[in-house]
């Protein structure tokens, strides 16, 4: 195993790119590169093909779900587990954990695989299952040996969001001679699963540092090598401006006439409060699929041995346009579920209404008081000239040094500190201010700070 720690803006995508390009890779093997996000992926597809005129033949390039499925659920999962899923679901989840359990396994009697046990399935494959017998383990090591035959090589970007069960899976295809490479940055595990850390600490002969940043000034560097271990300090490159952090506090300040002037390219803050909401309207699309499902469902149960299955479907599909046309346009949703009962298309049940008004739930969107900002995670990857980082009192005990946890807090921090190209501008908010003081938070940034 190849370990690469690097910092934000150290070039991984294009350096993953350079090296992939120049493996030689044997007649007949095949070099799989997962990313995290289809982002990712494109822009190393994007990288690949500027390099050698398209992307070659044995490079497979795709995100993490994409990879554990296609290329060890769907060809083994059958083997061992008896099950061959028919294709993956994306449709929403309900939130409460009893719907939401019942719902995958819903889909599972349909052989439909919801996409977020995609990583679960794979580990079972390559990994292990609680309870899983002789028979089945004998016909892992047999698929194992299959895949480590004709994979000559796994590269992963952006290594810090491996979560558990992706990690299990990799140090599973590791034992079993697979040549894996991982590159990323423990700092911004913003998830806080803190899986790529755990392999950090257990192959430090195989981990290099590369300390380069092509992103931010150094100036903005003093402030973030706070946060990092004496492994992962970064340095600016020649070519970085000098740069400059901006401190400002919300009680100075209009902060939604600041933003909307400010011509800022990322505006970002850890969590909502009720001045700066970070919600975004939820897909239709999805909306439509999970309400659709469900509908499937509830009308199966009440005219299944009746009528034909395409005639359901085909039912399901219409009744879930004509809810949401309802809601959009005003309507309550115990109105419109209650309708859906009132014309026959399903019975009333307590379950099953509480999972249609679960599907059918309206578009959440920005409150009408709030300003409109971006979280902080959604921001990790992204840079931009000048950005804006609203403050807020969960990171402060971090950039104060009161507090110096690995957590996924301390990550935010870092992140946040990290995503500008030459002007940072602190907002602190009067939260801040009230518990910590000004002179503090002067004082925390330094003679950084203008």
């Amino acid at each position: 195993m190849k370990i690469e720690v690097a910092g934000a803006g150290a070039g991984k995508t294009y350096r993953m790119a350079s090296r992939i390009s120049d493996i030689e890779i044997p007649e007949g093997k095949v070099v799989y590169c997962v990313a995290f996000t289809n982002a990712a992926a494109n822009n190393i597809r994007r990288k690949l093909a500027e390099r050698n005129g398209s992307l070659p033949d044995n490079v497979k390039v795709s995100t993490i779900h994409s990879f554990l499925y296609t290329e060890l659920v769907h060809p083994y999962y059958h083997l061992l587990y008896g099950i061959r899923y028919s294709r993956i679901s994306t449709i929403n989840l309900p939130s409460q954990p009893a719907f939401h359990n019942r719902r995958i396994k819903e889909l599972e009697e349909g052989l439909l695989l919801h996409q977020t046990v995609i990583p679960e399935r794979a580990k079972w494959v390559v990994h292990k299952k609680s309870k899983d017998n002789a028979q089945i383990r004998a016909m892992r090591d047999r698929v194992l040996a299959m895949f480590a035959g004709y994979c000559h090589k796994i590269i992963v970007d952006e290594a810090q969001d491996i979560d558990k069960n992706v990690r299990d899976v990799l140090l599973a295809l590791h034992r079993a001679g697979v040549d894996i490479e991982l590159c990323g940055d423990p700092k911004q595990d913003v998830k806080g699963f803190g899986c790529f850390r755990e392999i950090v600490d257990a192959f430090p002969k195989n981990v290099t540092y590369n300390c380069e940043c092509h992103r931010c000034p150094q100036l903005h560097l003093q402030i973030s090598n706070r946060l990092a271990c004496d492994d992962e300090q970064q340095v600016a490159d020649e070519k970085s401006c000098a740069g400059s952090i901006d401190v400002i506090f919300e009680a100075d300040v209009d902060a939604s006439s600041h933003i909307e002037n400010g011509d800022y390219g990322l505006v970002f803050i850890s969590k909502k409060n009720d001045r700066f909401d970070t919600h975004t309207k939820r897909d239709k699309g999805s909306r439509f699929d999970s309400l659709r499902h469900e509908l499937d469902i509830a009308i199966r149960a009440r005219h299944g041995d009746n009528v034909p299955d395409l005639e359901i479907k085909r039912a399901a599909y219409y009744v879930a346009s004509q809810m949401l046309d309802l809601i959009d346009a005003g309507t309550d949703v115990g109105t419109v579920v209650s309708k859906g009962i009132s014309n026959g298309y399903y019975d009333y049940d307590k379950t099953r209404y509480a999972r249609i008004a679960e599907a059918i739930k309206p578009n959440t969107s920005t409150e009408v008081e709030a300003i409109a900002v971006t979280s902080i995670e959604a921001v990790k990857g992204l840079e931009a000239d000048k950005c804006l980082f609203i403050l807020t009192t969960d990171l402060v005990p971090y950039l104060l040094g009161d507090k110096n946890d690995d957590n996924k807090t301390k990550h935010l921090l870092y992140v946040a500190l990290t995503r500008s190209l030459n002007n940072l501008t602190v907002l602190v908010t009067t939260e801040v201010e009230s518990r910590y003081s000004r002179e503090r938070i002067m004082a925390a940034f330094g003679e950084a700070a203008s």
